[in-house]
């Protein structure tokens, strides 16, 4: 009776595809991670820029008056206090539309510092090295940009720009910067 079974060579072959097949998935799951993190990254930025731009529209009478608007050269170098008509609990009492813009960007640099947290398990949950900055455009809409630093390294977010732009002078340049830029109208109260 002759018996049947696997040869060393045989079994040597499927180790061999077995191990290429374990590495592939190995390297699948290091990209949906940093993929995961870059999309996590993204949405913190929308929901920040969203956030400000709604508080701009709840603000939007005394930003229609000449000369009022939100810019800022950068959110993290400026210094922001709570003006002293808000009270305790965020209640505004009196406050004047500068102190609410004044009140808004404290609350947003809050926010911002806030999406710069690390996990428990050490790795980072929000922005890192996050910057904004907000200008005027040629039809008096407001520009905001907010940048960050990616682990994935890809082109610089203001590469080929001209360093008189506010997206090339907005955070540190680096192959790790991301930034994300919305333009906001406000429009006429009602």
């Amino acid at each position: 009776m002759k018996m049947g079974g696997f040869s060393l060579i045989e079994i040597m072959i499927s180790s061999f595809i077995l191990a290429l097949g374990l590495l592939g998935l190995a390297g699948m799951q290091s990209t949906a991670v940093k993929s995961a993190i870059e999309i996590q990254q993204r949405t913190l930025a929308n929901s920040l820029a969203s956030d400000l731009s709604e508080r701009m529209q709840l603000n939007r009478v005394w930003l229609q008056e000449a000369g009022n608007d939100y810019t800022i050269d950068s959110l993290m170098s400026a210094y922001l206090t709570v003006p002293s008509c808000v009270a305790v609990g965020g209640v505004f009492d009196n406050c004047s539309g500068e102190d609410i813009k004044n009140n808004d960007l404290y609350e947003w640099k809050d926010k911002f510092i806030g999406a710069n947290v690390v996990s428990d398990a050490g790795n980072n949950a929000g922005l890192i090295e996050a910057d904004a900055c907000i200008e005027l455009d040629a039809k008096n809409r407001h520009v905001i940009i907010l940048t960050w630093f990616s682990t994935i390294e890809s082109t610089d977010a203001a590469a080929g720009v001209a360093p008189t732009e506010l997206t090339f002078k907005c955070g540190t340049a680096s192959a790790s910067r991301r930034q994300l830029m919305v333009t906001t109208y406000t429009g006429k109260s009602l």
